[in-house]
C-alpha cells in the first residue's frame, strides 16, 4: 500500500558521509557536526520548503537514522531490514510508490532504488558509479562533492582582501617616491603581506572552528564544513606565515620586525582581543598602521607620527563600523556580534565611538596638512586641508549603510567593489596632485 507519495528518499550512508557523522549513542545529534557536502542539505531544504516529505533509509537501527534525521531536518528515517539492492528498492516502490519518489544515494546499493525512482540523484558518486548511473537513467543529477579543491582554498585564503596589504604603498606616496626600485621593493613587502595576512585567516578560522561550526551560514566554511581538513590549513598557515616573515627579512630587517609584531598582534586578536570591547577595533587599526609602517621601514622612510596617527583613528572607525553592520545583522536586542561583546542595544554607543574616530582621523589630518610649509615635497599644502571633510563625508556614507544593514560585511571589501569610494579616493588624490 502507497503510505506517502511525492517524497524525497535519501539514503543514509550518503547522508552520514554528508554530515561527516560521528556514530555514538542515540540522542540528538551535535550541532557542530561538519558539514561536507551543502548541496545534499540543499537538496533537502528545497524539498521541505515545497511541502514534501523527507525520509531518510537506513538498514540499521542504532538510533542513527534518528539522528541524522534530525540533523538533516529531514521528516523522519525508515529503517529497513533490507540494506541494499533490489530488495530495498522493492520496499520503497512497496511505500512510495512506483516512479512516486525522488532517490538521493551515493553508494553502488542505491542503483536498484535509483532505477524504480521518479528522479536518481547521486551525492558525490564515484567516478565509476557515476558514469553506470548516468547509463541507468540519462536524467540523472549528480551533486558535487564534498570540495577540498583549489575553489575552497581560495575561499579560505581570502585574497579579496589582499587589497588591505596595498597601504605598505602609503609611505611612498606620501615621500612622492619615483624610483622604480623602490617600488619593486615594496611590491615584495605586499606580496609577502598577503601571504601572512591568508595564513593568519587559516588560523583565525582555526581558532573559531567551534563558533562556525554553530554558525548557520559561517558553517558553510570550507573549514568549518570539513572540505578542508583542519591539518592541512595549519600545515599551509604555518608555511605561509613562517614564509612571509622570511621573506620581509630578507628585504629588510626593519620589515621583518614589522612582521613579527603583525603576526604577533593577529594572534593576539584570534585568540583574546576581539572579545573586548573597542579593544578589538583598535587592535585592528594598529594591525592596520603596522602595514604602513612595514612599507616604511623596507625602504627607510621616516614616518611622520601625524601620518599614523590619522590611520589609527581612520582604521578604528572602519572597524566600529564592521561592529555596526554585524549588530544590524543580528536583530535581536539581546544578540550578540559573532561571539564578541557588543550586542545590539549598544548600536547607538558604537555608531558616536565610530562618527568620533572619524572626525578625529579628519582633524589629525587637517593638522598634519597646516603643519606643512610649501616645499621640497607640497608646493601648496593648503589643498590638503580638503582631504579632511572629504574623509569624512566618505566615512559618513559607510556608517550610514552599515546602519541600514547595506554594507554587506567588511568596510574595506567593500569599498574596493563600490564605486563611489572610488570616486572619493580619485577626489583625494586629485587634491594631493594639486597640492605637490
Amino acid at each position: 500500500m502507497v503510505v506517502d507519495a511525492d517524497a524525497l528518499v535519501v539514503g543514509g550512508l550518503a547522508l552520514e558521509r554528508a554530515l561527516r557523522f560521528a556514530r555514538g549513542p542515540a540522542g540528538a545529534a551535535p550541532a557542530d557536526a561538519p558539514l561536507l557536502n551543502p548541496a545534499l542539505l540543499d537538496e533537502i531544504a528545497a524539498a521541505r520548503t515545497a511541502g514534501r516529505d523527507v525520509w531518510i533509509v537506513s538498514g540499521t537501527e542504532d538510533g542513527v537514522p534518528d539522528r541524522l534525521a534530525k540533523a538533516a531536518g529531514a521528516t523522519g528515517s525508515l529503517s529497513l531490514e533490507e540494506r541494499a539492492g533490489p530488495a530495498r528498492a522493492a520496499a520503497l516502490v512497496a511505500r512510495f510508490g512506483a516512479r512516486s519518489f525522488d532517490y538521493a544515494g551515493g553508494a553502488r546499493r542505491d542503483l536498484s532504488a535509483w532505477k524504480d525512482a521518479r528522479s536518481a540523484i547521486g551525492v558525490d558518486p564515484p567516478v565509476r558509479l557515476a558514469r553506470e548511473l548516468r547509463a541507468l537513467r540519462g536524467d540523472a543529477r549528480l551533486l558535487p562533492g564534498p570540495g577540498g579543491g583549489a575553489r575552497d582554498w581560495i575561499r579560505s585564503l581570502r585574497p579579496h582582501h589582499w587589497v588591505k596589504s596595498a597601504l605598505v604603498f602609503a609611505p611612498l606616496a606620501a615621500a612622492h617616491e619615483t624610483a622604480f626600485s623602490s617600488w619593486a621593493l615594496a611590491a615584495g613587502v605586499f606580496a609577502a603581506f598577503s601571504a601572512l595576512a591568508s595564513g593568519i585567516y587559516l588560523l583565525n578560522d582555526l581558532i573559531d572552528l567551534p563558533d562556525d561550526r554553530r554558525h548557520p551560514e559561517k558553517r558553510r566554511r570550507p573549514l568549518a564544513s570539513g572540505r578542508i581538513p583542519p591539518l592541512s590549513a595549519l600545515a599551509a598557515a604555518a608555511v605561509l606565515s613562517t614564509g612571509a616573515v622570511a621573506a620581509a627579512f630578507a628585504l629588510s630587517a626593519a620589515a621583518g620586525a614589522a612582521f613579527l609584531l603583525y603576526l604577533g598582534g593577529a594572534l593576539a586578536y584570534s585568540l583574546r582581543l576581539k572579545r573586548l570591547l573597542f579593544v578589538d577595533a583598535a587592535a585592528l587599526a594598529a594591525l592596520y598602521a603596522l602595514r604602513v609602517a612595514a612599507g616604511a621601514a623596507a625602504l627607510s622612510i621616516p614616518l611622520s607620527p601625524w601620518f599614523l596617527e590619522f590611520f589609527l583613528f581612520f582604521f578604528f572607525a572602519l572597524a566600529v563600523v564592521k561592529r555596526v553592520d554585524e549588530l544590524r545583522a543580528a536583530g535581536d536586542s539581546r544578540t550578540g556580534s559573532g561571539g564578541r561583546a557588543y550586542v545590539v542595544d549598544d548600536l547607538v554607543v558604537v555608531i558616536a565611538v565610530c562618527v568620533a574616530s572619524g572626525f578625529a582621523a579628519a582633524v589629525v589630518m587637517a593638522l598634519w596638512a597646516e603643519s606643512l610649509r610649501a616645499g621640497a615635497l607640497y608646493a601648496r599644502p593648503g589643498m590638503l586641508l580638503l582631504v579632511a571633510p572629504l574623509s569624512v563625508c566618505w566615512l559618513g556614507r559607510v556608517v550610514l549603510l552599515a546602519n541600514r544593514g547595506a554594507l554587506g560585511g567588511d568596510p574595506v571589501a567593500f569599498a574596493a567593489r563600490d564605486r563611489g569610494s572610488w570616486l572619493f579616493a580619485a577626489a583625494a588624490a586629485a587634491l594631493f596632485a594639486a597640492a605637490i
